[in-house]
């Protein structure tokens, strides 16, 4: 009886277990429902176009990304653009720019990177897509030493320019820019190029008083005691040229390079020049007192300086204190020329007005140009005035207060003056013809022009600003 019943009980659980079981895999076996091709979830792309961006100045064109409101930059042409190189691993991206460079990390979807091991953080996180990372670009930029320039194009420096307070701008033949670092102790000699970067030439206590050759390749500059020296831009130790110790000022180089003028004497009673073998040669001796800013024209054949001429003293036969009268009639600024090229010939004076004049310099028709202006009056304006080869005036510039002025060594001037309205315009004169070039609230201290006329340099509050074909580089910060 009891192994019946126990048979009858393994029997039902046997039923109930089959049951069990073949419901269980009939779950197992049930699929899912299929989904339609409406409903399967793909991620939207981002749109990609081709740009042309500056780099140090240069056209080069990359892939950017529009991602929301802002533009994201592919990875490889930004590394490409730095020298940097790119390596990815387990979906973490490393960029590195050199041995003693920087290393960056950033993964895709994620608002942080590191630089050197540091956090930072992205305005939009990287994206990937179609196996290429793209990535903001001031960020990046910024992290990797180098720096964003304002403007309508996305302008890359893969460097930060150099900063500082500059002046004493100046060509040289070839058209490169060379200014002195006025804030360094000691001063800096720079030469500035193209692609806002920037290399030292010479840092010297004497550099304030360095006067560069046309082909920038040479300084001359006096010491404490009147000698001359010679020191090669681009390394090198000061050469003594010559051996006279008088007092020696105004140095100015010939185009050619060949020569050296300068005011010589303790009353600057002298013009001289010196040749690079050491010889001097005395071209003005006429004892007239206080003379400056001798300028040669572009062929060489001619000198203009400034005479400061003081008032006239006279007393009577005694010379007593109380006769004694000094007449201011003739007193002023005047312009002298010499033709270096005539045997035997004087100085002669070009201008003959109370006006004080700065800056005399030869144009390329022969003409005599300077700044004029009247200190006396507070209303007057300066102006660049021209005196032609045959002593006609003209005026050059006249609608702006004319502040500095500056000629090239073939003939071609630059200047610069306060308008009505408060900015500071630059104007250009070559051939005689004169084109408003660059306009700014900034304070101009300091200009020159290439001796082809085309770029001009000036010093704006500050920092050195290269203007060519109408547009405007900022070259330091």
């Amino acid at each position: 009886m009891k192994n019946n019943k126990m048979l009858q009980i393994i029997a039902a659980a046997a039923i109930v277990t089959t049951a069990l079981s073949a419901g269980t895999a009939e779950a197992a076996t049930v699929k899912a429902p299929a989904k339609s091709p409406a409903s399967k979830t793909v991620a939207a792309k981002f749109a990609v176009s081709s740009a042309q961006v500056l780099v140090n100045g240069h056209d080069v064109t990359v892939q950017m990304l529009q991602a929301g409101n802002g533009k994201l930059i592919a990875v490889s042409d930004l590394a490409k653009a730095f020298g940097a190189s790119v390596t990815s691993a387990k979906g973490v991206i490393t960029i590195t720019t050199g041995k003693d460079g920087h290393n960056l990390q950033f993964q895709a979807g994620s608002k942080t990177f590191k630089l050197n091991g540091e956090a930072h953080s992205f305005t939009t996180a990287p994206v990937l897509q179609d196996n290429r990372s793209y990535v903001e670009v001031k960020p990046i930029v910024a992290a990797l030493g180098g720096e964003i320039l304002d403007g309508q194009t996305l302008n890359v420096l893969t460097k930060e320019r150099i900063s500082g307070s500059f002046a004493s701008v100046n060509f040289d033949a070839r058209g490169q820019v060379f200014a002195v670092r006025d804030d360094a102790d000691p001063a800096e000699l720079l030469q500035l190029n193209s692609d806002y970067s920037s290399s030292l030439l010479s840092s010297t206590d004497n550099l304030l008083s360095m006067t560069i050759s046309p082909s920038g390749d040479t300084a001359a500059y006096t010491d404490e005691t009147g000698q001359l020296y010679l020191v090669a831009l681009h390394g090198g130790s000061p050469l003594k040229l010559g051996s006279d110790t008088s007092v020696k000022t105004d140095l100015t180089w010939s185009a050619d390079g060949k020569k050296i003028f300068f005011v010589q004497g303790d009353k600057q009673e002298k013009i001289s020049y010196i040749t690079l073998d050491g010889k001097i040669t005395e071209v003005v001796a006429d004892k007239v007192e206080n003379k400056s800013e001798v300028h040669v024209s572009p062929d060489g054949n001619k000198i203009s300086y400034i005479v400061n001429i003081t008032g006239v003293a006279s007393t009577d036969k005694d010379g007593t204190e109380d006769s004694l009268k000094i007449d201011y009639s003739s007193a002023g600024e005047q312009i002298y020329t010499l033709d270096l090229g005539v045997k035997d010939a004087k100085p002669a004076a070009v201008t003959t007005s109370a006006d004080n004049k700065l800056y005399p310099a030869f144009l390329s028709n022969g003409s005599v140009a300077y700044l004029s202006a009247d200190s006396d009056n507070p209303n007057a304006k300066g102006s660049i005035k021209a005196i032609s080869a045959d002593g006609k005036n003209q005026d050059l510039i006249n609608d702006v207060d004319v502040t500095i002025s500056a000629a090239s060594a073939n003939g071609n001037l630059v200047a610069a003056g306060e308008a009505a309205d408060g900015s500071n315009k630059v104007y250009s004169i070559v051939g005689g013809v004169k084109t408003e070039i660059y306009s700014t609230k900034a304070d101009i201290t300091d200009l020159a022009i290439s001796a082809d006329g085309k770029r001009v340099v000036v010093v704006a509050d500050g920092k050195i600003v290269v203007i060519e074909n109408g547009k405007a580089s900022q070259l330091t910060k």
